[in-house]
């Protein structure tokens, strides 16, 4: 199974190298495009959101356009022991500062104690299956996070076309998605028998 998910990993990362600034803008504000008509992202009063590498989907105009809805926004930090993840608050004109791995965080410890079924995580990650299944970068952050402070709220996965494939390799403790959001659109990854075990 390890071997299988470092596989798809190394694959998928390097699909993502190799696209342009053009290529990730372009399917960035489609999918922003997407989430203005997105129930769930326009009825959440909470939403989750992380800070892009360059090769990822951007979200600096998904935080504008939260902000300016009056949504609350936070942002993953990184725990002292580098253990877990922990959701800091962003303020509205606060800019990002380095955290570990150098990855941008709000400043500040307005800190998210857990989430309501009607708030949105949107989610980075490596890979995605139409089922749900989310393949990360191995250390494990959100599965856990997911079992934790979000575990209630709906988790939506932005991806480029190519993330989303026939089969993602998972394991017990390896968490869904509920959607992906991709240039093209969005996928509903709930059948009848998830939604009653997501809770929506």
């Amino acid at each position: 199974m390890d071997a299988e998910k470092k596989r798809f990993r190394s694959l998928l990362l390097g699909q993502r190298r190799r696209l342009s600034a053009q290529e990730v803008n372009d399917t960035s504000q489609r999918i922003l495009t997407h989430l203005r008509t997105f129930s769930p992202f326009l009825q959440a009063g909470t939403v989750v959101l992380y800070s892009a590498e360059a090769d990822e989907v951007q979200t600096e105009a998904i935080w504008h356009e939260a902000v300016n809805h009056g949504k609350a926004v936070y942002y993953p930090r990184i725990t002292a022991d580098r253990a877990d993840l922990k959701f800091v608050r962003r303020l509205p004109d606060a800019p990002l500062i380095p955290g570990t791995f150098n990855i941008p965080i709000p400043p500040g410890n307005d800190l998210l104690a857990e989430l309501q079924t009607t708030d949105v995580v949107l989610t980075p990650g490596v890979g995605f299956d139409r089922e749900g299944h989310r393949l990360g970068r191995g250390r494990g952050y959100y599965d856990r996070a997911f079992r934790g402070p979000l575990a209630h709220a709906i988790r939506v996965a932005l991806a480029f076309n190519f993330q989303v494939v026939s089969k993602i390799p998972t394991g017990p403790k390896d968490e869904r998605v509920h959607y992906v959001i991709t240039g093209d659109g969005v996928v509903d990854c709930q059948n009848l028998s998830e939604k009653k075990a997501y809770g929506h």
